[in-house]
C-alpha cells in the first residue's frame, strides 16, 4: 500500500541510526498520522501546540529539537515559521524505489 511506504522506509532506516530517540519516533509518527488524515498532501501544516499532545511531548524545546533533528538527518523536510500566527510546513519524502 502506497500510504504505508514512508512509514516502512522510516522504520527500516532508523534501525541502524543511533541518533534517533523515542522523541524523534513520536514526532515522525504524529506527522505521518497528520499526513494520512489529510489525504497524503505534498506538504502538511504543522502546529506544535496541536501536535505535541499527540506525540506525548510536553516541552516545546523537546518538540523543536526532535523535529529539527528529523530534518537534519533527512527523514523529513521542515520549513519552520517564526510567526506564531502561521503554521510551519513539513514534507514527508516518498521514495518510490524498493
Amino acid at each position: 500500500m502506497e500510504k504505508l511506504k514512508p512509514l516502512e522506509d522510516f522504520l527500516e532506516k532508523i534501525e541502524s541510526d543511533s541518533r534517533i530517540r523515542m522523541t524523534h519516533i513520536a514526532v515522525y509518527v504524529t506527522l505521518y498520522q497528520n499526513w494520512i488524515a489529510n489525504d497524503c498532501p505534498e506538504q502538511i501544516l504543522v502546529s506544535s501546540r496541536l501536535m505535541m499532545p499527540l506525540a506525548k511531548i510536553s516541552s516545546s524545546a523537546t518538540w523543536h529539537r526532535a523535529i529539527k533533528g528529523l530534518h537534519e538527518y533527512g527523514y523529513i523536510k521542515y520549513c519552520p515559521t517564526f510567526n506564531k500566527m502561521d503554521k510551519s510546513k513539513a514534507i514527508i519524502p516518498i521514495n518510490h524505489k524498493r
